[in-house]
């Protein structure tokens, strides 16, 4: 008979998720450079052992955690239409922005700890990284958005407005609704996008 095999996979998945929210849970109480494994490992109800068993060090979760979080956010940005910038609708960015934006709730609490909070260093530069790499991909496919314009400084005006935007989302408490600000996302972008010669209709 031959074993089935999803049942350690699904063991091992449930662990690091549970050492995973542990950090976070931590993260909300204080620095990273406070944190003991030992703590996570208690936080996790799992002993020290078993949390070695997954990973090396604290520095191991945390990149895991974040690498996890950020490339789903990533790979929405990759995943906009293969359109020409030219000839982007408005609809087709407006499903892009509500993604973005239904990530950002369904990860609220790591993104109001880890922007808000200041329990991990650099992670503004970590965001601005991930969704920079993701955009040239984008922009790569789209064309330049204009002859004058440099691709990496609208690259980085998107960029610094959309994380200002979820700051000031999550500070309030969620209260606008996800449309609310896919919508308020969307004028933002079109009201700006003739400075970079964006034709989007």
């Amino acid at each position: 008979m031959v074993k089935d095999q999803s049942h350690p996979d699904a063991r091992v998945a449930r662990t690091r998720g549970q050492l995973k929210r542990a950090l976070l849970s931590l993260l909300n109480e204080k620095s990273f450079s406070e944190i003991r494994i030992k703590e996570i490992a208690e936080r996790a109800q799992v002993n020290r052992v078993t949390y070695y068993d997954h990973f090396a060090s604290k520095e191991e979760l945390l990149a895991e955690l974040l690498d996890e979080v950020l490339g789903e956010y990533g790979d929405i940005i990759v995943g906009m239409p293969r359109r020409p910038l030219a000839q982007l609708p408005s609809s087709d960015l407006l499903k892009t922005i509500r993604l973005s934006v239904g990530h950002i709730r369904k990860h609220a609490e790591f993104y109001r700890i880890m922007l808000l909070g200041n329990g991990v260093p650099n992670f503004s530069n970590r965001l601005h990284d991930q969704m920079s790499l993701s955009l040239h991909e984008s922009l790569r496919r789209w064309g330049s958005p204009s002859a004058d314009v440099s691709i990496d400084l609208f690259i980085d005006w998107i960029i610094g407005g959309a994380i200002g935007v979820y700051k000031f989302w999550l500070q309030g408490g969620l209260r606008q609704s996800e449309e609310e600000i896919a919508q308020q996302m969307l004028k933002i972008t079109l009201a700006s996008g003739g400075v970079f010669g964006m034709k989007i209709v």
